[in-house]
């Protein structure tokens, strides 16, 4: 099954421990949003549970991916899949009120500013319910991107256009310190009863360059 899907094979690294320690197999009938949702490979395990699967990618041909491979290749029935600028889909979208809210591997290349807004818009139109389960994973600044390209705000630095080792020409990079994350997503999410780990590890990408990948992952309850 998992070589005919289109784009990433399987779920992110931390998502699949978060959804069996926080018993999410045991749930169905979910309503699961994710955002910056690539080819549905997070949503796919969602699914697998009979849950209702929401997802917002801004870029087509992803979607285009996640739409074939739930109908094609997964046979699952109930999601959607929206292409889609996530600020611009979520005052169209008022009401979700999701059970499950994931924000994977995105933030990080927002401004400060910007996150911030996206956490209010979050709240302001409802998109998730009282107490719902969050997840969100986003870059540490012991991350090898941290001090790449122009500094334009403390620890957010915008890569050259024609820097090519890690595929991210043009890159926004915004590092952060877990205190911070954790301050932030309590004033506007009011997150409580939260988990947070940190995901390290060595890949090899563009002409056999070795960086060192840091990350924060963050899940709780937020309202």
């Amino acid at each position: 099954m998992y070589k005919n899907l289109s784009g990433l094979k399987f779920p992110d690294s931390a998502m699949i421990p978060f959804f069996f320690k926080n018993g999410l197999h045991n749930l169905t009938n979910q309503k699961v949003l994710e955002l910056a949702c690539s080819n549905g490979n997070n949503l796919s395990l969602f699914a697998s549970y009979d849950n209702e699967c929401i997802g917002v990618d801004i870029n087509p041909q992803k979607i285009e991916d996640a739409n074939y491979n739930f109908a094609n290749i997964f046979g699952y029935k109930n999601y959607s899949f929206f292409a889609s600028d996530m600020f611009d889909f979520i005052p169209k979208n008022s009401g979700i009120n999701a059970d499950i809210l994931l924000i994977p591997n995105v933030v990080n290349y927002f401004v400060r500013a910007d996150f911030l807004r996206l956490l209010e818009l979050l709240k302001e139109h409802k998109m998730y319910k009282k107490d719902a389960i969050f997840f969100l994973r986003t870059r540490s600044i012991r991350d090898f991107r941290y001090g790449v390209g122009k500094m334009i705000e403390p620890n957010c630095f915008k890569m050259a256009d024609d820097y090519d080792i890690t595929g991210e020409p043009g890159a926004i990079n915004t590092l952060y310190q877990e205190h911070e994350l954790i301050q932030i997503l309590q004033e506007k999410l009011n997150l409580k009863d939260f988990k947070l780990l940190t995901y390290e590890n060595q890949n090899l990408m563009k002409n056999n360059h070795i960086i060192n990948d840091s990350d924060i992952v963050i899940y709780g309850k937020i309202s």
